[in-house]
């Protein structure tokens, strides 16, 4: 026993060596360079499929746990959305990312897509806001699980900061 502890405590502290430590980083690093081009892809793919109300798409891009946080606070299920789209209660004219920003997480498991964007409802101005999407890997491929949106407001001209 007091061997298998010991074997133990050797695999962990060098596990947490510096050498051990930096190749696990640019493991991840390169996985995080191989993912980030497809999550580029699906991000624009989601964003075509919003103006174009294209239910399978998005259907097929999106986590059957989907959640959307939209800026005014409500939340929608994957259901709610769709249905929303398909029945044309909203319709977007214009849906795209501005910035982008990727990470990879868990191994590359799981990523976190964030930064701004820019639409228009068909009855609606302009939007502009902040948004971060969680990406899940799962056996069929990149799913959206989640969504939240900010929209990002001019700050009053008389506004200081004291």
């Amino acid at each position: 026993m007091r061997a298998l502890a010991a074997a133990l405590l050797a695999l962990h502290l060098a596990a947490l060596s510096p050498g051990a430590a930096a190749a696990k980083e640019r493991a991840g690093a390169a996985a995080s360079s191989a993912i980030e081009p497809t999550l580029l892809t699906l991000e624009k793919q989601r964003s075509d499929a919003i103006v174009k109300a294209d239910i399978a798409t998005l259907r097929s891009l999106m986590d059957r746990y989907y959640r959307h946080v939209e800026s005014r606070g409500r939340v929608r299920s994957k259901t709610e959305l769709l249905t929303a789209l398909e029945r044309r209660e909203l319709r977007f004219v214009s849906y795209e990312n501005e910035s982008t920003e990727v990470q990879v997480l868990d191994g590359g498991k799981v990523a976190v897509v964030a930064g701004v964007f820019r639409s228009r409802q068909e009855s609606g101005k302009p939007f502009r806001g902040r948004y971060v999407r969680v990406w899940v890997r799962e056996s069929d491929g990149w799913k959206n699980t989640f969504h939240q949106g900010t929209e990002i407001r001019p700050a009053p001209d008389d506004y200081n900061c004291k």
